[in-house]
C-alpha cells in the first residue's frame, strides 16, 4: 500500500529533525559525557558520519527504487519470504523505538515536572492525539512541524544565547585527554539516537521530487548534528564534565540555570511546552511508520485500522520496557546502540548489497 500525496524535501528534512532530535538533547547529552567526557562534542561529529553511512544507503536505495518505500523495497530486492521477514524486522523495530520513546516523554514528566503523576496518564493522553494524528496521514504531520520547528530553533539557539554568562571554555579542555577511545565509544551511544535517520527511507518515497532526497538527508543531519552540539557544548561549559554526567534531562537543567536579572527566569517551562509538542510529533511519525509497514507486511490496503491497535499495544511495551528512569538511561547506555547498529545501520546496507549484485531496479512505483 502506499500514502495518498508528496510531501516537499524540506518538509522531508523537518521531519527527520523531528524523528531525532527531541529526546536526543533531552538524554544524550549526559550519557555522551559520562563516556566521553570533555570530548563529547567529537562523538557527535564521529556518529554523525557514520549515520552519513545510513543516509547514503538510503539516498542509493531511493535512486533505486523511487516512489517505493522501505517495507516495499524488501521485497522487491529479497524475494516473498525473505522480504516480508526483513521488513517484518524493520516494523518491530520501529514499533519498540517508539515504545521506549513514549516511556521517555513519560518519565521525563513525572519525574521533572509532575511526580504525583503516573507515567501511565502521560502515555495515553500523547498516544490518544498521535493516533488521531497519524490516522489522517503524512501531509498532516508536516504541516504540524511547520508551527513547532521554527519555536524549537529559535528556543535552542536562545538557552544556548543566554546561558553564555554561565560558560566557561575550560571545561572543554584538554581535547582527546584520554585518547581516541572515549570519543569512539560515545559515539556508539550517540550512534542510537543518530542511526535513526533510517527512518527517512520509509516516508522518502512521499517525497517529490525524488531526486531532491539527498538534500533532505544532508540537510536534516547536519541540521541536527548542530543543534545537539550546541547543547552538549552548552552543558559542558556550563555545568563540567562531573556534574553533566549526574544530570538526567541535561537541555532542561540548562534551561533552568537562564536567569537575567530578576525578571525572566523560569524559561524551562517554555522548553518543556516546545519540547511536548516535538515527542508527538515523533512518535505520531513512528506510529504512522509502524502502521504503514505492517499494512505493507500484511498486504492491507489502508493503514488507519491499525494505527489505534499499535498506539495501545505500544503504551503497554512501554510500560513492560523498565521500571523506572534508571533502567532507561541503562538501555540507552549499554543495549540498544548494537541493537541499533544491526538494524539502523546492518540491514540497510544488506539491501543495497544485494540490490546491486542482482541489479534490482525500478523506474518507479
Amino acid at each position: 500500500m502506499r500514502e495518498e500525496g508528496y510531501i516537499s524535501p524540506r518538509q522531508a528534512a523537518v521531519l527527520l529533525w523531528f524523528a531525532i532530535l527531541p529526546t536526543a538533547i533531552l538524554f544524550l547529552p549526559a550519557l555522551l559525557v559520562l563516556r566521553a567526557h570533555q570530548d563529547a562534542w567529537l562523538s557527535i561529529i564521529v556518529a554523525t558520519l557514520a549515520a552519513g553511512t545510513v543516509a547514503v544507503a538510503v539516498y542509493l536505495l531511493a535512486r533505486r527504487f523511487p516512489h517505493y518505500t522501505l517495507f516495499q523495497c524488501c521485497e522487491l530486492i529479497l524475494g516473498q519470504v525473505a522480504g516480508k521477514a526483513v521488513a517484518m524486522v524493520f516494523v518491530l523495530a520501529f514499533f519498540q523505538l517508539n515504545a521506549v520513546v513514549i516511556r521517555e516523554f513519560s518519565e521525563f514528566l513525572a519525574t521533572a515536572v509532575m511526580p504525583e503523576t503516573p507515567c501511565l496518564f502521560f502515555s495515553i493522553s500523547i498516544l490518544i492525539i498521535a493516533i488521531y494524528a497519524a490516522r489522517n496521514g503524512l501531509e498532516v504531520i508536516t504541516r504540524c512541524t511547520d508551527f513547532i520547528l521554527p519555536l524549537m530553533v529559535i528556543f535552542i539557539a536562545a538557552i544556548f544565547l543566554l546561558a553564555m554568562p554561565e560558560m566557561a571554555t575550560r571545561h572543554l579542555l584538554p581535547v582527546l585527554e584520554n585518547g581516541i577511545r572515549p570519543v569512539l565509544g560515545g559515539a556508539l551511544v550517540a550512534w542510537s539516537f543518530l542511526g535513526q535517520v533510517v527512518i527517512l527511507a520509509t516516508y522518502g518515497a512521499f517525497v517529490n521530487p525524488p531526486r531532491a532526497l539527498g538534500w533532505s538527508l544532508i540537510t536534516g543531519l547536519l541540521g541536527i548534528a548542530f543543534f545537539l552540539g550546541l547543547v552538549v557544548m552548552g552543558a559542558i561549559m556550563v555545568f563540567g564534565c562531573c556534574e553533566v554526567e549526574r544530570l538526567t534531562f541535561t537541555a532542561y537543567d540548562l534551561a533552568q540555570v537562564i536567569s537575567l536579572g530578576q525578571f525572566f527566569e523560569r524559561v524551562e517551562v517554555l522548553f518543556l511546552a516546545i519540547w511536548v509538542a516535538g515527542v508527538f510529533i515523533k512518535i505520531t511519525l513512528n506510529l504512522y511508520v509502524t502502521a504503514l509497514g505492517l499494512a505493507t507486511v500484511t498486504g492491507l490496503k489502508e493503514y488507519r485500522p491499525l494505527v489505534a491497535p499499535l498506539g495501545a499495544l505500544n503504551i503497554v511495551m512501554s510500560c513492560l520496557l523498565y521500571r523506572n528512569i534508571s533502567e532507561v538511561r541503562q538501555d540507552l547506555l549499554l543495549v540498544e546502540p548494537g541493537w541499533t547498529l544491526t538494524w539502523q545501520l546492518g540491514l540497510p546496507l544488506l539491501l543495497l548489497v544485494v540490490a546491486w549484485l542482482r541489479g534490482k531496479r525500478r523506474t518507479g512505483a
